[in-house]
């Protein structure tokens, strides 16, 4: 059984907002629209911030145990939570960009990842000291902010 210690847990937010930043310079290296180029750099430097942001919370996770009868429960939940998570792993990410065949399916992953992402950190919110609350709340805003504009992008390529 594996279990996440707090410091993993936010090994792994980072790892995602890495794989993220790596998902997104790819697409709009791979993509000849600018306006599209220009979304998916846009969001590849908002990973950049969400990385330095989790890592400064690193500290607080490090001794971090959860308070919570069932441990093992716990874990096996937030190790589920982020093996669902689009990027967990750096390995496949060429692979993903490579088989989409146009925008439509390079927004459905963003959005993919967006959403898996606003999950797992939302169960990170549950994990900080009351006074970094404020942080991870910030984080989420900023990636559910980020999924309503994939899908207002998704929804007008749709109407086309």
């Amino acid at each position: 059984m594996v279990f996440f210690s707090g410091a993993e847990i936010i090994e792994v937010a980072v790892q995602i907002e890495r794989n993220g930043f790596s998902f997104y310079k790819t697409l709009a290296d791979s993509l000849k629209d600018k306006d599209t180029q220009d979304l998916f750099n846009h969001l590849a430097g908002e990973e950049e911030k969400h990385i330095k942001s989790f890592q400064s919370l690193y500290e607080s996770f490090k001794e971090y145990t959860p308070d919570v009868a069932d441990k093992e429960e716990y874990y096996d939940y937030i190790n589920m939570l982020a093996s669902m998570n689009v990027f967990t792993k750096k390995e496949g990410i060429d692979e993903v960009v490579s088989r989409m065949k146009n925008k439509k399916d390079a927004l459905d992953m963003a959005i993919r990842f967006e959403k898996d992402s606003v999950v797992f950190f939302t169960e990170i919110k549950g994990l900080v000291r009351e006074s970094e609350k404020d942080s991870v709340e910030n984080l989420i805003c900023q990636e559910q902010s980020h999924l309503r504009r994939l899908l207002r992008l998704l929804k007008s390529e749709e109407q086309k």
